[in-house]
């Protein structure tokens, strides 16, 4: 990033809180952000684009007769229109379950600014973009492919009325690539990325393309997908996919409007015993690494499920004081980094004991499900049959359906690999509901 704002903002944000007070707040808070992002992109497997983008944004928020008002801007010269905007949508706004920021809190200290990523050149960038391209177009010229590469540099200034004053830098650098291979009407996609804040063994271009070309062979030949209860192998991605489900579970403000299965379940056996969901956003580099939530709340490692046990819910402020709950430090109620701690057995020994099964690797369209509730209904675009623990073929036409919940209370296996940028690993599981068109 080249110049630093922060300081100058210091003074800025204060005399905001000020005019905010002068208005009506009762109590108001400020937050600044700007953002640098230096990338890439590839299309047919050649340099598409190279761009800078910079960026800043405000956000004020106020409380005014027991309500919450908020308002956006992009420059500091309209701070003070945001603040009278904000002051005059608390009246039309939410009633507030809070009546004050609170008071600043201990922290726990989080690296989440490198150097060498701050250093990170864009022809770093391109040179990795370009090697996995090259990878995948050795194993097949005819593919289309595309990749991405970006560095990001952000710094953010957060004041409140209760008197906190934080500043935090961060970087990130995100690479990956997708391929489309087409033979007649049949398309296979397949792909991968990272992201992570440190530049390190994480940014590795060989292994995304070998990761790519995997399922573009385990996919050169067709097999019949299993139907019916199937035991199946998820890849870490997959698993992702299913804790979007927890984590609207988990919300303390779902759980304390009632929408929730699992309101009234805390210290209950929810979940397999393999099952531990830990939420770290303590974890240095982390995408979700953060010292603070947006409320100046301090962070902490909330284990959500131990061993398959509940043991309590994610509340911001406001959620707290709907919930009459301690706050986690939480922005929305959301997850600052979930992940799962893994069990005993690679994953290619789990892969190896499946005598009849599938393999997913990517589910497409999961979200569409009654989520909250558990509950999915999905194509399966990247799987694959298992026969006798060997991959015989790539399934097509093929749904994945069920319920997380049950999915993660029944048999359930987790490998002792993880993706590391994920921090998950491969879950086995039994009872996956699979059903398919024939013939194809």
């Amino acid at each position: 990033m080249r110049t630093s704002m922060i300081g100058k903002m210091k003074d800025t944000l204060g005399g905001g809180l000020e005019t905010a007070t002068r208005q009506g707040a009762s109590a108001a808070k400020i937050e600044f952000e700007q953002e640098e992002r230096v990338g890439c992109t590839f299309e047919s497997g050649r340099l598409k684009s190279a761009e800078t983008v910079q960026g800043s944004h405000y956000t004020v928020t106020v409380l005014a007769g027991g309500k919450k008002g908020e308002a956006t801007g992009t420059a500091a010269g309209d701070l003070d229109e945001m603040i009278g905007r904000a002051v005059s949508l608390a009246a039309a706004g939410s009633a507030a379950h809070f009546d004050a920021w609170p008071a600043p809190g201990k922290i726990t200290p989080v690296e989440t600014w490198s150097p060498a990523t701050a250093a990170l050149p864009r022809e770093k960038l391109i040179d990795g973009c370009q090697e996995i391209a090259d990878a995948l177009k050795a194993y097949d010229p005819e593919l289309f492919i595309e990749a991405y590469g970006t560095r990001i540099e952000a710094e953010r200034l957060l004041l409140t009325t209760g008197g906190v004053c934080h500043e935090s830098t961060s970087t990130q650098w995100q690479l990956g690539s997708w391929a489309q291979r087409t033979e007649g009407t049949d398309m296979l996609f397949a792909g991968f990325g990272r992201r992570w804040g440190e530049l390190g063994d994480l940014f590795d271009p060989p292994t995304y393309a070998a990761r790519i070309v995997e399922d573009l062979r385990n996919g050169e030949t067709v097999a019949d997908a299993p139907t019916g209860a199937t035991t199946a192998l998820l890849a870490p991605e997959v698993l992702a996919m299913l804790l979007q489900a927890i984590a609207l579970g988990v919300s303390g403000r779902n759980v304390a409007k009632g929408e929730s299965p699992l309101r009234g379940r805390i210290g209950e056996k929810v979940l397999h015993e393999a099952v531990t969901i830990v939420d770290d956003p303590h974890i240095p580099y982390s995408h979700g690494s953060a010292e603070i939530d947006a409320d100046g709340v301090p962070t902490r490692r909330v284990e959500v499920f131990a061993d398959g046990v509940l043991n309590g819910f994610l509340y911001d402020l406001d959620s707290a004081g709907l919930a009459r709950a301690e706050p986690t430090g939480n922005d929305a109620c959301r997850p600052h980094f979930d992940h799962v701690l893994p069990g005993a057995r690679p994953h290619e020994e789990l892969l190896a004991g499946i005598d009849d099964g599938i393999y997913v690797k990517y589910l497409m369209g999961f979200g569409q499900g009654n989520l909250i509730n558990g509950d999915f209904s999905c194509n399966v675009a990247i799987g694959y049959r298992v026969s006798n623990g060997r991959i015989v073929g790539r399934v097509k036409n093929a749904m994945a359906a069920g319920n997380v919940y049950e999915l993660l209370a029944a048999d359930v296996e987790l490998s002792s690999d993880d993706e590391p940028s994920l921090r998950l690993p491969w879950a086995l599981v039994g009872g996956l509901n699979v059903a398919a068109a024939r013939g194809q």
